[in-house]
């Protein structure tokens, strides 16, 4: 079977179409294979913060995307009351924090992108290694010889299990609901915000087009049942006594359109590839939604790997650099991930009241380095 010159990616989300993305922009052939069908725009909210629109402005979608969803200009962390625990600006970056639907970014990611390097319906079971590069073998059939693979096949991916073992990912003791409602509140225009109480915690992201996005956390074991009266109920009985607007969103929202996850990640690896195979994205190094960065990581390994294959010499020397470039930075922004949302869950009400008073007291005097450290970095 001849070797054709196009890499190959395995997986259709974000991580997948930011890789095309740049690659396309970079002059480098490709063919996206995704296992579902169609490339279906589902989701809730995202959050983009500056070190990833500012790839995005380099992608030449930014401002689409601006048109798309709401610009961020504030930061607040509440208690329960509706009393402001502390408070962040987003000023001072070169390009703007964004609130957007997942489907946006996904939609402004792929229509760049020429029809014939997107193929549906290919569910990946395999690759085996050669000395001229990779060969993919597929559910349908399909077998593709390609000089390198790139694995951006999520949380679960099956290019991750073959390189480094079937594995299940970490649960991390809470479990998170999304929901998208439609309502005009003016007063949340540019500011979203966590409120963080006892055990479980709630979030509100406006996505402009008079929408908004919403989650929530409770502790407890994994793969919770839901509430006898419904998931939307439950959620309802969980915040009603909190501030306003969040038992308005949670009454304003279609119960069908509530997801619900547990929080889970993994250990970061001390090598993601091998040869002529490396990973992208949640495939890499997936993280706790705690600091809005998953898609974030995502976008700027994109840029990164294309950068990395145009100064390369040949595709797995590429493929070692990039993955040197990006280990230490995804394992840092998933450790303050894991270590947020710990924090934000805690319960023992003694132990709630320190944390709210030197997280105001840090936060509202100072920069939090750690997260300028996130937010501010260039690829």
């Amino acid at each position: 079977m001849p070797t054709h010159r196009r890499l190959v990616i395995v997986g259709g989300g974000i991580g997948g179409m930011a890789t095309g993305l740049a690659l396309t922009r970079a002059g480098i052939p490709f063919v996206l294979y995704e296992q579902a069908p169609a490339y279906a725009e589902v989701g809730a909210g995202i959050s983009l913060w500056p070190n990833a629109t500012r790839v995005l402005k380099a992608f030449g979608v930014l401002d689409r995307l601006v048109s798309l969803g709401e610009p961020i200009a504030q930061f607040n962390l509440m208690q329960p009351g509706g009393k402001l625990i502390a408070e962040m600006s987003m000023d001072g970056f070169d390009t703007p924090a964004l609130c957007v639907h997942r489907a946006d970014l996904h939609r402004c990611l792929r229509d760049p992108l020429p029809a014939d390097r997107l193929e549906g319906n290919q569910r990946l079971l395999s690759y085996s290694q050669g000395p001229e590069g990779i060969a993919a073998h597929f559910a349908s059939g399909l077998e593709i010889a390609a000089p390198g693979l790139i694995g951006a096949d999520g949380i679960n991916s099956v290019v991750r299990a073959q390189l480094h073992g079937e594995a299940a990912p970490i649960y991390r003791g809470y479990c998170i609901w999304r929901g998208i409602a439609e309502v005009p509140l003016k007063t949340l225009r540019g500011h979203i915000s966590e409120t963080w109480g006892r055990g479980s915690r709630f979030g509100i992201l406006p996505m402009g087009q008079g929408r908004v996005c919403w989650y929530a956390t409770r502790n407890g074991p994994p793969l919770q049942a839901d509430g006898p009266n419904g998931r939307k109920d439950e959620i309802y009985q969980l915040f009603k006594g909190w501030h306003s607007p969040i038992p308005e969103l949670v009454a304003a929202t279609d119960q069908a359109m509530i997801l619900k996850t547990d929080a889970r990640d993994r250990r970061p690896l001390s090598n993601w590839g091998k040869e002529s195979v490396t990973l992208v994205g949640d495939a890499a190094h997936p993280i706790t939604p705690n600091v809005g960065q998953g898609a974030c990581l995502a976008i700027e390994d994109a840029a990164c790997l294309a950068k990395c294959l145009m100064a390369a010499p040949n595709v797995a020397g590429a493929f070692r650099a990039y993955e040197t470039m990006r280990k230490r930075r995804t394992a840092f922004v998933g450790r303050q991930a894991r270590r947020i949302g710990a924090i934000g869950q805690w319960e023992n009400p003694w132990v709630v009241m320190g944390r709210n008073f030197i997280t105001g007291l840090v936060l509202s005097h100072a920069q939090d380095m750690r997260l300028n450290a996130v937010y501010a970095y260039e690829v």
